[in-house]
């Protein structure tokens, strides 16, 4: 009976190692999906401000009044003055779209302040004094193209800028009175470059260089007592430098769209 027993536990001990083998060579493997990985793209919108510092790239002239005959009131050469520095700062909106695989295109406009300005007496006047100054709001409408590092933009941009001037010649002494001085928007162009960082999927930084330019001169005309007639004075625009850092906030700008529409 004893050796019978032994069988018998042998045999179930047999049977049960078996089955568990078969159970384990059954067990379907787990496959866990991987979490996908984000890549970043400057594809979007965005908004941010900016500051910075603007100085003349070289001097404005403004020529001697002359009145209607073309004959200048008083001898002398023309005034010739630089723009002292100026604090800027304001704030941008664009739309980047990244390509085949990074380079970048897009569109960008920027509405600041500036303040930049000269003034210069005649050396034929002992009270005539030639003024320019690029003083309040200025705007910048300029195209994008750059090339992608994953998160860093080196990128050129260029468009058209809008600033508005105050220029001419004033001169308070009584009995002699020149005015001449106005206020005139110019249309000019704008050109330079920078670099971009995103140290976030939805934030970035900025370092900018723009160069503002004017190819016209600008006329403008006033009164001149003693005796009384009608006077004006040209100035040549010098070109204004700008470097700026900014900061900017990339969102979805279809999904805001559909969601301002719904």
């Amino acid at each position: 009976m004893r050796k019978i027993a032994v069988l018998i536990l042998a045999a179930a001990g047999v049977s049960l190692a078996g089955a568990a083998s078969a159970a384990d060579l059954g067990a379907k493997p787990i496959y866990r999906k991987a979490a996908p990985v984000e890549v970043f793209t400057w594809t979007g919108g965005y908004i941010g401000g900016y500051v910075g510092g603007a100085f003349g790239a070289n001097d404005a002239v403004t020529g001697v009044p002359v009145n209607g005959a073309g004959a200048p009131i008083f001898a002398g050469p023309a005034a010739s003055y630089n723009y002292s520095s100026s604090v800027i700062g304001g704030y941008t909106s664009g739309y980047n779209w990244q390509f085949a695989p990074n380079w970048v295109i897009g569109y960008e406009g920027e509405t600041g302040y500036i303040g930049v300005k000269g003034s210069s007496a005649y050396a034929g006047s002992a009270t005539s004094i030639a003024t320019t100054r690029a003083e309040g709001l200025y705007s910048v409408w300029a195209a994008r193209f750059g090339y992608a590092f994953d998160r860093s933009l080196i990128y050129v941009k260029g468009g058209a800028t809008l600033v508005n001037f105050e220029t001419g010649v004033s001169d308070g002494t009584a009995g002699n009175h020149i005015d001449t001085m106005h206020r005139k928007y110019r249309l000019g162009y704008a050109i330079g470059g920078g670099w971009e960082y995103a140290f976030d999927n939805k934030w970035s930084v900025k370092a900018e260089y723009l160069y503002l330019g004017f190819d016209n001169n600008i006329t403008t005309t006033g009164n001149f007592t003693g005796p009384p007639t009608q006077v004006w004075t040209t100035t040549s625009l010098p070109g204004i430098h700008t470097a700026k850092v900014g900061l900017n906030y990339k969102f979805d700008a279809l999904s805001y769209f559909l969601g301002v529409i719904r």
